[in-house]
């Protein structure tokens, strides 16, 4: 085998299959990246073998052939070269390859034995939409912030995605905290239910432009997301998703108009203060004033500020997480928020004062207080 291509394009495919690549393995073949020229066609495919991305450049083809690289080697020589052109050959004989640069040379040794299981290849689709990148981008960064990183909830380790013909849903909970998102321009002609795990979405956020348009194709156990020589397939998440509905209260009557860069801010400084174990802050709500509260008791450190709002309700005093306050805040696009209170055990429900094709709704469960 052996090619001839430009480094700067080079380094960008590779960069898409990379990042699905474990560093560590017992099958010593899923920490490469195999590498398949035909005719001009230069294709990487690596996989932890629950996703798999392939992704394609154009090169000047010398001579077709197959390998597996070392990923990780390959990448950072790739990665390190400054932009040109690279002539990447392949010695059969010797089973090593050759990178030749203007700047030098370097010799890899590669395994064609071990071969990746082809999931591409094996995947059966049985359904199809097509979605723009942005408007599926802006799904997963909404609420990929909450996804669980428990592995004995499984299913709350991915995002839960509601395709029907009102709309789509994109959901994520960890137990402590939820994001509901309903777009209603992306709809489909049936409904369909799919858990996609936290990583094939981080990885697609990665791999598409937003002027992308991506083709989501589905079977019982897999999903694919495809674009221009892109490819990256996912297994589902084949459990039953939490029935998220019923944790969310209807009767949250003490409400709060508040400037989400000024909550933000505050958050943030007293949030220094806070305990490093528990994060917890405590939030005392007065007529139209919002003090905030840290306190470390082991260290002797306090802090308070009070930050200007709307509320006109009883007087309340209630403790969160203030990491989960934080990531909320800060997935919000309008200024002016929305925070509506029950009592000091509920749930309380942040949303952003005005929204266009779209519904947010952000839930935080509230801590109990030291004291």
């Amino acid at each position: 085998m052996k090619f001839i291509a430009q480094i700067k394009p080079l380094q960008e495919t590779l960069a898409k299959v990379i990042a699905v690549i474990p560093s560590k393995s017992t099958l010593p073949q899923l920490e490469t990246v195999l590498v398949e020229l035909n005719g001009d066609a230069l294709k990487f495919t690596g996989t932890d073998l629950e996703i798999t991305v392939q992704a394609s450049l154009e090169v000047s083809g010398v001579a077709d052939g197959t390998a597996n690289i070392p990923a990780k080697l390959f990448y950072e020589i790739v990665r390190a070269l400054p932009d040109g052109e690279i002539t990447f050959t392949l010695d059969k004989a010797t089973r090593r390859a050759e990178l030749q640069t203007q700047q030098g040379r370097y010799q890899l040794s590669v395994d064609e034995t071990a071969q990746l299981p082809n999931a591409v290849a094996d995947f059966r689709p049985e359904g199809a939409i097509t979605v723009d990148a942005s408007t599926l981008k802006r799904l997963i960064s909404k609420t990929l912030f909450a996804v669980s990183t428990d592995e004995l909830r499984p299913s709350m380790m991915g995002v839960l995605f509601q395709f029907s013909p009102d709309g789509t849903r994109a959901v994520a909970t960890d137990g402590h905290r939820l994001v509901r998102l309903f777009n209603t321009t992306l709809k489909t002609d049936s409904e369909l239910d799919i858990i996609v795990p936290a990583k094939a979405l981080n990885l697609v956020s990665k791999s598409f432009d937003d002027k992308d348009s991506i083709a989501l194709s589905f079977s019982p156990s897999h999903v694919q997301f495809q674009s221009g020589s892109t490819n990256i397939l996912s297994r589902l998440i084949d459990e039953r998703y939490p029935n998220y509905e019923a944790v969310i209260p209807r009767e949250n009557d003490k409400q709060m108009m508040i400037s989400k860069d000024a909550m933000l801010r505050s958050v943030k400084r007293v949030s220094i203060f806070a305990n490093s174990n528990t994060r917890q802050l405590k939030f005392q709500l007065a007529k139209d004033k919002m003090s905030i509260l840290a306190e470390n008791f082991d260290a002797g450190n306090e802090a308070r500020e009070n930050v200007v709002c709307d509320y006109s309700n009883d007087d309340l005093t209630i403790g969160f997480n203030g990491r989960f306050i934080e990531d909320a805040l800060s997935h919000m696009d309008t200024d002016e928020i929305s925070l509506k209170f029950s009592t000091p055990t509920r749930a309380t429900i942040i949303e952003p004062s005005s929204q266009d094709n779209e519904d947010l709704l952000m839930l935080v469960m509230p801590v109990r207080l030291n004291g």
